[in-house]
């Protein structure tokens, strides 16, 4: 009985034996499981982890926005850099805060740097330290856009906690592309105009980028080997905005109106898709520049993109109205015209020609290619004013769309009263016409693409935070005179340039075709002696002539003639223009 006992209770211990090893061989798998998985399967991403837990990151764009590109996907903003200086509150604090006392600390880091910095920036690095209220913070930028000795010689102090590197600038000093890309609000937060307003939604808050990155040690000092890196995160959730803007052309249109024009406008469209290649406006901005301060005292209108602005056309407008009469059958070029110096409707009302002695008798090809008013108001009186005015709808001379953008103008229109003396007026491009930069491009791309019209556009895509795309599509043309019509228009366009008032745009390289113009704007200029009118000067024309590829309107502000003023940036324009196409 007792024998039998002591088997059952050996039994029983080797049970408890085994279940104690069977536990702690579990428990050795299960470890060494977890630690294969740590070490070999899940062990980059545990030691991006440790690392991030003591890395600080900022991003190095100088705001947190998506990129705006040209057609051909090189970027039109954050394309230059500068150089800024960046801080480490904990760092600072733990450095250099005897008491545990943050402002303390950045007082010290202030005066270490004062000696080397102009006061410009010293204030500003005040400013942003002051607004830091917690130590834990991360990298921050306290000062942007160093100088050349700034930086010099800040890259020779050691002060811990505080970094001289790069910044990726949203826009160039010397307004590039101002107007049409627009400017952000003082924290990058919200555009305030131009592409940055209306597609806000797509490129405020876009994830970073590059960033600059710091890992630190458990007593807030900067590692030796991992002080400060740049990190390129490849990550698609960032806005972006594509522009029809060919860069190089944008280029070619700024520099010419730099050369030329203090006041004006140029547009560079390509005929066949209609696409915006370059639109720029002059004066320029720096979108850096106290915007408030432009406004307030600015007498020029600065920030108004001419190219989406309303003028009278002068006579660019005669196209129109030349199209619209042989279209029409009001006229052929075999018809003759009387001009003795101006054009009388009554005692009272004459609308002079530019030619003082008058033209006499001359036919329509000569009347157009050196632009004679008498002669245009007998087209435009045996046109019509309604016959004007569906012409006006057909080639949707007033049409405001610009595919993918909205702008903040005022409205163009082409209004003409009861009277023959409105109609002469409108016929030579003044009272009732009020017509863009852009729509006269248009107006004039209509005539070199066989009497096709298209809208033109200046977006080509967008892509949101989540990767959402919207593209916008090539839109169908419609035929708004016929090629009859159209041919002849062209052959007097190019016999502006070969024997009329476009000569100073003509160029031994490629044939051109255009037209001049010059426009009345009614303000008098009291300071000269005797007192004078300012007057706009227009060309409009598309090379080359035989096959149309491209179609320009050049505007130039009080000036004097659409052959003195406009005509040669239409021909720089080109002759650059030539090396890209």
């Amino acid at each position: 009985m007792l024998h039998l006992k002591a088997e059952k209770g050996g039994l029983a211990v080797r049970r408890r034996i085994a279940l104690v090893a069977f536990m702690m061989l579990f428990i050795f798998v299960f470890l060494a499981g977890k630690l294969s998985w740590d070490q070999v399967i899940n062990g980059r991403k545990l030691a991006r982890a440790a690392v991030q837990m003591r890395s600080q990151t900022i991003e190095l764009k100088e705001y947190p926005r998506g990129v705006i590109l040209d057609r051909n996907g090189i970027p039109l903003t954050d394309s230059t850099k500068d150089y800024a200086l960046y801080a480490m509150p904990g760092v600072i604090n733990t450095h250099y805060a005897g008491d545990g006392n943050l402002q303390a600390a950045f007082n010290r880091v202030e005066s270490l740097l004062a000696p080397y910095l102009n006061e410009d920036t010293e204030q500003e690095i005040k400013q942003n330290l002051s607004q830091v209220r917690d130590q834990d913070r991360s990298l921050i930028r306290i000062a942007s856009r160093l100088g050349d000795e700034e930086v010099e010689a800040l890259l020779d102090l050691d002060i811990q906690g505080v970094i001289v590197a790069p910044m990726i600038k949203r826009y160039r000093d010397d307004g590039f592309m101002a107007h049409l890309l627009g400017y952000v609000g003082p924290t990058g937060n919200s555009g305030q105009s131009g592409i940055e307003k209306s597609y806000d939604h797509i490129l405020a808050n876009s994830t970073a980028e590059l960033e600059l990155v710091s890992t630190v040690d458990a007593r807030n000092t900067v590692i030796k080997g991992l002080m400060f890196k740049l990190r390129q995160e490849q990550e698609n959730s960032r806005g972006t905005v594509a522009l029809t803007i060919d860069k190089r052309i944008q280029e070619l249109a700024e520099t010419a109106m730099n050369r030329h024009v203090d006041r004006g406008a140029v547009v560079v469209m390509d005929i066949e898709t209609r696409q915006v290649l370059a639109m720029a406006s002059r004066p320029g901005f720096n979108p850096y520049d106290d915007i408030s301060l432009i406004i307030a005292s600015d007498p020029y209108s600065t920030l108004t993109n001419r190219a989406l602005s309303r003028y009278h056309p002068g006579s660019i407008f005669k196209i129109l109205v030349a199209a619209a009469a042989l279209e029409e059958g009001a006229v052929t070029v075999d018809d003759y015209f009387e001009c003795d110096g101006a054009y009388d409707f009554n005692s009272q009302v004459s609308i002079s020609c530019l030619k003082k002695e008058g033209h006499g008798r001359i036919d329509l090809t000569t009347a157009f290619t050196r632009s004679c008013n008498p002669s245009f108001i007998a087209v435009g009186e045996a046109l019509g004013r309604n016959n004007l005015m569906k012409y006006v709808e057909r080639f949707h001379l007033t049409d405001e769309t610009l595919q993918g953008y909205v702008a903040d103008t005022d409205y163009s229109y082409v209004n003409i009263e009861a009277g023959p003396a409105a109609l002469g007026n409108a016929c030579v491009g003044q009272k009732g016409v009020m017509l863009t930069p852009l729509q006269l491009t248009s107006m004039i791309a209509t005539i070199a693409d066989e009497g096709f019209w298209k809208a033109p556009s200046l977006v080509r895509y967008s892509v949101d935070q989540y990767g959402s795309t919207e593209v916008w599509p090539d839109q169908s043309n419609q035929k708004v005179i016929s090629l009859k019509t159209a041919a002849v228009m062209r052959q007097m366009m190019e016999k502006v340039i070969t024997e009329g008032s476009g000569q100073s745009a003509a160029m031994q390289e490629v044939p051109i075709a255009g037209k001049t113009g010059t426009s009345q704007t009614g303000t008098i200029d009291n300071s000269t002696t005797p007192p004078r009118e300012i007057l706009n000067a227009w060309f409009g024309g598309y090379f080359p002539a035989a096959e149309p590829r491209f179609a320009i309107v050049v505007l130039a502000e009080d000036g004097e003639s659409g052959s003195k003023d406009a005509a040669p940036v239409f021909r720089d324009i080109v002759q650059g223009m030539m090396n890209y196409y």
